[in-house]
């Protein structure tokens, strides 16, 4: 199992988890591995196969702004704790840092809180508006389709792309539309800000303040089959 197991496979374990707390939860939000949002209060949890001093040194940072932060490290019947573990909790509890562990079984997972986060042995600098930034990217996304723990380069869904991703839903069904007709339907307050800055190459101007689906778009839709299905049904 260590041969194949990535940090993607953390990831829909610890979101279940978290969920059945009320917690609610997004992958790669910022440079969090899983963000979750409770009341205005955030975790920051590190995916992570192993130890390491990068792991450390990102999940100090998370401290800036998240309220708690925790590393989430994997485990088997066969290998129940890391390695050093009884170091690497001394270490974790002086940085004031929780320490997960995700027990991958034969037909099961197992979530299992060793240390919970503490004040430290230093008080962090705080960043409330970095916070605020990563509170707004998880109320904006509509739907987790980015799992934590994924490979830098590999497509995030971020809340700004769900937003374009709606309107080229609705662009699909409606053929033609401008920014006033989109708003009216319930898009997002950006919508024309979406459509003239065309980011990813989506849209294109039928006329003035009329906007249609490239063929790049309509490809793209092909990609998030959930999010088309989700957004069409909002717009029907």
């Amino acid at each position: 199992m260590d041969g194949t197991l990535k940090e993607t496979h953390l990831y829909p374990p610890m979101k279940a988890w978290l969920e059945t707390q009320g917690y609610t939860v997004r992958g790669e939000v910022g440079r969090c591995d899983l963000a979750a949002e409770k009341d205005g209060i955030l975790i920051a949890i590190e995916l992570k196969l192993r130890p390491s001093l990068v792991l450390l040194a990102q999940a100090a940072e998370r401290q800036e702004y998240a309220d708690s932060v925790y590393v989430a490290l994997p485990a088997t019947p066969k290998r129940p704790r890391p390695s050093s573990s009884r170091n690497l909790r001394r270490l974790l509890s002086r940085l004031g840092i929780g320490l997960i562990l995700i027990t991958f079984m034969k037909t099961k997972t197992k979530v299992e809180v060793l240390i919970h986060p503490s004040s430290g042995s230093g008080t962090p600098r705080r960043r409330p508006k970095k916070k605020a930034a990563i509170l707004r990217e998880i109320a904006g996304r509509d739907m987790d389709i980015t799992p934590g723990g994924l490979v830098g380069g590999k497509l995030k869904v971020s809340a700004y792309r769900q937003r374009a991703i709606r309107l080229a839903a609705w662009l699909s069904v409606l053929e033609e539309a401008s920014p006033a007709k989109l708003k009216e339907l319930g898009a997002s307050e950006d919508a024309g800000e979406i459509l003239s800055r065309n980011l990813y190459g989506w849209f294109e101007r039928v006329q003035r303040g009329v906007y249609r689906l490239h063929e790049a778009g309509k490809i793209a839709l092909q990609d998030v089959p959930e999010l088309k299905e989700l957004y069409i049904k909002q717009l029907k």
